[in-house]
């Protein structure tokens, strides 16, 4: 079972993380904010904490039962697909496609929150730089 303290612990880097990709789109003014990255990351790790301790301890009581928390994972790929999704829009003259760095970068956040819920909280941190640093340098060689 992974603790209160502990829960505590990987819920919150993985807000930290969040917030250091929603920096960056809230300056940016993109379409989605700091506040929809912090709370992806946060729900991601909370879940699958909360998943975890819910395997283990029913895996515990009942050795008949049979759960794959991985599922989970699968489900929060899933859903913020669509929200991600919902950051891309067309509304340029020519149809490009706006937002989409966005709907990839609250994806990564999902990634990030999995990461820290299962207790990878130097590869979520590493996810997050690596997702800052493709986010600010794509920009930096597009001005160039």
């Amino acid at each position: 079972m992974i603790e209160f303290p502990e829960f505590v612990l990987r819920t919150l880097f993985a807000g930290l993380c969040g917030l250091i990709i929603g920096v960056d789109r809230e300056i940016k003014s993109k379409p989605l904010g700091a506040r929809a990255y912090i709370l992806v990351a946060v729900g991601s790790a909370a879940l699958m904490v909360v998943t975890l301790n819910f395997s283990l301890g029913s895996i515990a009581d009942d050795r008949d039962l049979s759960i794959d928390p991985t599922r989970l994972i699968q489900g929060i790929v899933g859903g913020i697909g669509f929200l991600g999704a919902g950051a891309i829009m067309t509304n340029d003259e020519s149809g490009r496609l706006r937002g989409v760095g966005s709907g990839a970068a609250i994806w990564g956040s999902g990634a990030i929150g999995v990461a820290c819920g299962l207790g990878y909280i130097k590869e979520a941190a590493f996810i997050a730089g690596v997702i800052f640093a493709v986010l600010n340098l794509y920009d930096w060689f597009q001005r160039g």
